[in-house]
């Protein structure tokens, strides 16, 4: 008690920004409901100021809009943002930066942020850091003052990012890897059958591994899974198989996948309807789970992967990640000539993120490109 005693006497004559925050553990002293907010939406002493709307609104109005404001960002992306947030915080404390700059963040600080990883990070790393800080001053209802010098030295770290920082893209699946993993599985074995229809259902979906398979079988990764009831003929067209996906990683109210036949062996329809006859699951089962004497097991992402990659490897193919999934099924559909907004509403996909994914372009430009003055004076 008197060590803490002479600490506190120690660090009173102080301003908070001249403390080392590294050597401190902050006990959080906020209501319980606050903690529970995002670490954005979260108030700092001494920097954040207090909300004062332009009219007298209802204390519920502004717990609505508060509430609104909170659900507006996936939850995983909310979450890095409070570790970036914690990260420019101590960056402010080591550049001694009072907290009038700090937040609204004057832009040279914003540049002085972004340009400290130049020449050891990522251009990306950068502008996700600066994205953040950005939600940082949503969240915290103060204006914006990043401009043109800001995105001149974001262009900057980005001609600055070492090789080592620049990942190749990830190659996409295909659909001849889907027949190698066909050809490799053990169709006699529950969890293979299981572990085909996530694969067709992933690739023609258009599919995040993550919208359909859990992390774990916890009941928290589970959440927001489809469930065997998940899955129903569209009614609009019997040919048609609809999977809703309870939740996606830009809709918290989740969307709808259209499966459609393909050619044999890989039909997703014929893949996913093998996989519901041999595991019997009840509606409320994850949809992609085994039968087993006790019941059933779900198949999780981790093991959904591996066994993939068992099969690929031995075929020489390299390591696949989850998200070759998606992007192979966009390439494929695109490369068999189904027209590009066709392929992007049927993938879910933002305009911007849709032509970053584009991983054939080779391949993609003589399909779509090809005589375009001949074409065009044919008539």
């Amino acid at each position: 008690m008197a060590g803490m005693m002479t600490a506190v006497v120690a660090l009173a004559g102080l301003k908070w920004w001249q403390l080392n925050l590294r050597h401190i553990t902050l006990t959080p002293i906020t209501p319980t409901a606050a903690l529970r907010a995002p670490r954005i939406f979260h108030h700092l002493p001494g920097i954040s100021q207090k909300f004062r709307p332009p009219f007298s609104a209802s204390k519920k109005a502004l717990q609505n809009v508060q509430t609104a404001l909170q659900h507006g960002w996936a939850e995983g992306t909310v979450k890095n943002y409070g570790y970036t947030l914690d990260r420019f915080l101590r960056f402010c404390v080591e550049e001694k930066i009072p907290p009038k700059l700090q937040l609204p963040t004057d832009e040279f600080v914003l540049c002085a942020f972004a340009a400290s990883g130049a020449g050891v990070h990522a251009g990306s790393t950068a502008r996700n850091n600066i994205a953040a800080l950005k939600a940082w001053h949503v969240a915290q209802n103060q204006p914006w003052k990043g401009g043109s010098r800001l995105h001149y030295v974001l262009a900057g770290v980005e001609n600055l990012a070492p090789e080592s920082s620049k990942r190749p893209p990830r190659p996409p699946i295909n659909a001849a890897m889907l027949r190698v993993l066909y050809r490799g599985l053990d169709f006699t074995v529950p969890r293979d059958v299981a572990v085909f229809a996530a694969a067709c259902v992933a690739f023609w979906g258009q599919c995040r591994l993550g919208e359909i398979l859990p992390i774990s079988g916890s009941d928290t990764a589970l959440a927001h899974k489809p469930t065997r009831a998940h899955v129903s003929r569209s009614h609009r067209d019997k040919r048609a198989t609809k999977l809703r996906l309870p939740r996606t990683k830009t809709k918290k109210s989740g969307d709808d996948v259209v499966l459609v036949a393909q050619d044999k062996p890989i039909d997703p329809e014929i893949a996913l309807r093998m996989h519901l006859q041999v595991n019997c699951l009840p509606s409320s089962a994850p949809l992609f789970a085994d039968r087993t004497r006790a019941g059933f097991q779900t198949l999780t992402r981790p093991k959904f992967l591996q066994r993939c990659n068992e099969i690929w490897a031995a075929a020489g193919y390299p390591h696949t990640t989850g998200h070759s999934f998606r992007i192979g099924g966009t390439t494929e559909l695109l490369l068999a000539e189904v027209a590009p907004d066709v392929v992007r509403a049927m993938g879910r996909w933002s305009s911007d993120a849709f032509h970053r994914y584009w991983r054939s372009l080779e391949d993609l430009a003589p399909i779509h490109a090809t005589h375009i003055g001949s074409a065009r004076h044919s008539g």
